[in-house]
């Protein structure tokens, strides 16, 4: 797309389409996605009656919009649009997103839905298998590593189905899909007799989740697991 657009009066708009540039280098984002977003922020801007006063935060939302369309392809989360956007020096959060959002839901016809772990499984997978580490302790294991990717894809499934919406509470769905992988391994551990891959600083290291995070959610997993399973799950 293009950012050639007259400086002056049209400044906050070359402005926003540049931060979507710098926004979607540091989320890795693909060319699709950022052309998306700015379509969707061209469009919002041509139709809507009132004067937009904050460009930002509409890029943001569109972004977010754009992300949703292209799920899998793109599974980021709102906390890390918000968060970017912060780290880039402007204040938008969460909050002011779905609020944004919310109001342009006319235009648009979108309003944010919350994201279930469920979808996070692929990228959660895809990153413990393009780790070092992690595969190299695969192989040494014994596993096929496509074989080992798909056991542990299933049960991390598996793991999410037997949790209760009231368990999950407010918890974060991204951590809550890495702490399932965690546990899972355990299961298949369990399973096939091999020692577990995964350790929690590994998962940690991996997904860039807190080790407490995992360790909090897998305590709290570690038990319904064995109830509804009846299989132990190692620490």
């Amino acid at each position: 797309y293009s950012t050639r657009i007259r400086i002056g009066k049209d400044e906050a708009k070359y402005r926003a389409l540049r931060t979507l540039n710098h926004v979607s280098k540091l989320l890795m984002l693909n060319e699709q996605i950022r052309d998306r977003t700015a379509y969707l922020y061209k469009k919002v801007i041509s139709e809507s009656v009132e004067k937009i006063s904050n460009n930002i935060l509409l890029i943001a939302v569109c972004l977010l919009m754009a992300v949703r369309e292209f799920r899998n392809d793109a599974p980021i989360t709102l906390e890390e649009i918000a968060d970017v956007f912060e780290k880039c020096g402007h204040r938008v959060n969460v909050r002011a997103i779905v609020r944004e959002a919310l109001r342009l839901k006319s235009l648009t016809g979108y309003a944010p839905e919350i994201r279930r772990p469920k979808d996070y499984v692929p990228r959660v997978v895809s990153m413990l298998m393009n780790n070092s580490r992690v595969l190299g302790k695969v192989k040494s294991r014994g596993w096929d590593p496509k074989s080992y990717e798909n056991e542990l894809r299933e049960k991390i499934h598996m793991v999410l189905g037997m949790i209760p919406a009231s368990k999950r509470g407010g918890r974060n769905p991204f951590i809550f899909t890495v702490s399932a992988a965690y546990a899972s391994d355990r299961l298949i551990a369990s399973q096939f007799g091999k020692r577990p891959i995964l350790t929690q600083k590994l998962t940690s290291t991996a997904t860039e989740v807190a080790e407490y995070s995992i360790r909090d959610h897998f305590g709290m997993m570690k038990q319904i697991i064995e109830k509804s399973s009846g299989i132990e799950v190692i620490q």
